[in-house]
């Protein structure tokens, strides 16, 4: 069995690089599910429920902030709790990061006001006291290759009588 200090890393890159959140990083109850990016399994019309009004403001309103996924354009590791600069300005904060292994660049997720969450901005982590540069992408980061297969699409027969035409040829 190897040991904690192996597992967490190993579990950390699995889930790391399909974007994946991490409660305590990611989420949490300070943040709400449409920062996050996790909208989608909200549902308002089945039932009341404590912080419905809550969040029903936000979906209305916007969230201030959203996860955003970053590339270092120069070598660095990016770190839970670094600093994200944007125009020099402090803009949020890194809420993971590391080095791909399957993709060898090196990627973090952070919280940033949500006029800056479009991918190509320009942002800047603060790497042990110093700025490096980084390029806001989407997310996730990897796509697994069944995911990225084309569908195959068989040719369409005009009449019930090609159907049985193509059916016999392929």
């Amino acid at each position: 069995m190897p040991s904690p200090a192996l597992r967490l890393p190993a579990r950390d890159s699995l889930r790391f690089e399909a974007a994946l959140p991490l409660y305590g990083h990611e989420l949490g109850p300070e943040i709400d599910p449409f920062s996050a990016g996790l909208g989608a399994f909200v549902r308002f019309d089945h039932f009341e429920f404590v912080g419905r009004a809550a969040l029903l403001k936000i979906l209305l309103e916007g969230p201030a902030r959203k996860l955003i996924g970053f590339q270092m354009t120069e070598p660095a590791v990016p770190r839970a709790g670094y600093p994200v600069l944007i125009d020099g300005q402090m803009a949020g904060t890194v809420t993971s990061g590391m080095k791909s292994p399957t993709l060898g660049s090196f990627l973090g997720m952070a919280f940033v006001p949500t006029q800056q969450a479009i991918p190509g901005t320009e942002i800047e982590i603060v790497v042990r006291g110093k700025a490096k540069q980084a390029i806001v992408v989407k997310r996730p980061f990897y796509t697994p290759a069944y995911r990225r297969a084309e569908p195959v699409i068989l040719p369409q027969p005009a009449r019930m009588s090609d159907l049985r035409t193509t059916a016999v040829s392929l």
